[in-house]
């Protein structure tokens, strides 16, 4: 409650921040931080700082003395598509382009009916790519570039090139008759999916 109005030499009032009450300034005290911070309240409201209010950044120097440029990253990825149609237990494969291939690269093949083969290239010559094991499916009859990938996968040094991701029982190795012997007739032209740049 406030005090009654009197005159008192060198005791003047003050309003408390947190009540609104009257009191005389030798009654009141300074809350020194924390949300009420700096506020003058009457000494039975008054509440010490909390040690968190003490808390004090440590300065961390994160510059670099020398700082260079990242180099550029690259991410490149062979690849081709068949430009002819191919029957199920074909090891002939006419594909648009070459280029990047050799022979034990492990490919992968998507066919007709969704599903990636992966095989192991045995033969490259005149726009056709050897493979063993055959197709368990038809490929290239799709006619377009997305629907006919040849991909070149990673080599993995700790197996041998005849070790393949995807593994079809029931089909015989080897290369079988190509059934697509046409090289010249696809609709895809040139080499597909090579991406350069930084990510």
């Amino acid at each position: 409650m406030s005090e009654p109005w009197c005159y008192r030499p060198g005791d003047h009032y003050v309003l408390d921040d947190l009540s609104g009450f009257k009191v005389r300034r030798s009654r009141a005290r300074t809350i020194p931080g924390g949300q009420t911070g700096q506020a003058l309240v009457d000494g039975r409201r008054w509440e010490a700082q909390q040690p968190q209010d003490f808390v004090r950044g440590v300065a961390d120097d994160q510059s670099v003395d020398v700082a260079r440029p990242r180099q550029e990253n690259r991410f490149t990825v062979v690849g081709t598509c068949v430009v002819a149609p191919c029957a199920a237990g074909s090891g002939v494969v006419a594909v648009a382009s070459t280029v990047g291939f050799a022979v034990g690269d492990r490919i992968q093949i998507m066919l007709d009916r969704g599903e990636n083969v992966a095989v192991v290239i045995v033969e490259i010559g005149g726009g056709m790519l050897t493979v063993a094991p055959a197709l368990p499916g038809a490929a290239g009859c799709l006619g377009g570039g997305m629907e006919n990938m040849v991909l070149k996968m990673a080599q993995d040094s700790s197996s041998s090139s005849s070790s393949l991701l995807v593994v079809e029982s029931g089909v015989p190795p080897g290369a079988g008759a190509g059934a697509g012997a046409g090289a010249g007739a696809g609709a895809g032209a040139g080499r597909l999916l090579v991406r350069e740049g930084g990510t």
